[in-house]
């Protein structure tokens, strides 16, 4: 049996209150059938709109996370300990029960992915502290004070190289840190020795030799008739100049010391393990760029290993007159941020 209903009158408000029900949902049915929704669903949102005072979705809790924030900050710790951990075994050890991806979005959130180790010359903490010291001993000089240095070194042109590489764990800005390294060595393949030097924009003598080995007496034949005409240019510009050389057993002797203090040659007193301090060291990378460009086809030259050399001797002083004096006046000038860089690393390793 239904229920009776009151037979009074509605008052003014609940008659107010039916009309403007009324109105709103004949609004809701139009656009329901605009947008193509059942008027329902268009009722709750406005409904939901209204009492929230936004359109947006309360956040949902989600699927809970499958790593806690210690176990994320175990993977990041154990990344930094054992960087060169593949992801496999960083997940085996610490984190076995999640997937690989679970593992490279914990470590992407603290900026860790795995990176290409750079390589440079393998530093002890005796190198980096000599290193330091001669940066402090220079950090007052300007770009203008390294102008009449003459930069100079060999170089070994390789006709192969070792392709293994090291991939290790680490963040965007530890890519010069001493254990993100990969400490290399001087190769043994078939190679062509070269020497050259330059000074301020100048390109200098370069020479390549096609012999067995370098002792002092080669490098001081190299001196007598590459060096000698380079000094007094730079003395005829800048004065006297200062000459840069490393601190290879060869160029140490007490033969080639003596000579260059018979001929009045200062010398610049360079750390140990620095080619980032010696510019040349870039005019060799960029020779060889030039050279894979200009002739991509010498490391296949028939012949044997003689023939190489030989084919490299005739295009290695074409490709170095190529290199533009711009390129040599960029290095010259870096000279200062590349002091204050190794004050910066403590000695350690640098960008250059």
């Amino acid at each position: 049996m239904a229920p009776k209903t009151s037979r009074k009158e509605l008052t003014r408000v609940e008659k107010g209150m039916i009309l403007a029900f009324f109105e709103i949902f004949q609004k809701i049915s139009t656009v329901s059938q605009v947008v193509g929704r059942p008027w329902s669903r268009v009722r709750n949102f406005l409904a939901r709109s209204l009492k929230r005072g936004s359109i947006d979705n309360l956040p949902r809790s989600g699927r809970p996370p499958l790593l806690s924030e210690r176990a994320k900050r175990s993977l990041v710790r154990g990344a930094r300990v054992h960087r060169d951990w593949n992801r496999e075994k960083l997940r085996e050890i610490l984190a076995p029960n999640v997937s690989l991806c679970t593992v490279d979005r914990a470590l992407r959130e603290s900026g860790i992915k795995k990176w290409l180790a750079k390589k440079r010359a393998k530093l002890t903490p005796e190198h980096a502290q000599k290193r330091l010291a001669w940066a402090r001993a220079h950090q007052n000089w300007t770009a203008e004070d390294f102008e009449g240095v003459i930069w100079s070194d060999e170089c070994s042109v390789e006709r192969s190289r070792n392709p293994q590489q090291k991939w290790i764990f680490r963040s965007a800005s530890e890519k010069w840190h001493p254990e993100c390294i990969r400490g290399v060595g001087k190769g043994k393949g078939i190679a062509l020795m070269v020497w050259g030097c330059f000074w301020g924009k100048n390109r200098g003598t370069f020479v390549p030799l096609v012999v067995k080995s370098v002792d002092r007496w080669v490098y001081l034949q190299w001196l007598e008739i590459c060096l000698i005409p380079v000094l007094n240019r730079v003395r005829n510009t800048l004065g006297d100049p200062i000459f840069q050389q490393d601190n290879s057993t060869v160029h140490t002797a007490q033969a080639v010391l003596e000579w260059f203090e018979e001929n009045g040659i200062e010398l610049a007193e360079h750390p140990p393990c620095s080619p980032d301090l010696n510019p040349i060291e870039h005019v060799w990378v960029e020779m060889k760029k030039r050279l894979q460009i200009q002739y991509p086809d010498i490391a296949s030259t028939p012949g044997g290993p003689q023939k190489v050399k030989e084919k490299l001797a005739e295009a290695l002083p074409i490709v170095w007159d190529t290199i533009p004096s711009g390129f040599f006046e960029q290095l010259w000038r870096s000279m200062p941020d590349r002091v204050q860089a190794v004050i910066a690393a403590k000695g350690w390793y640098t960008r250059y």
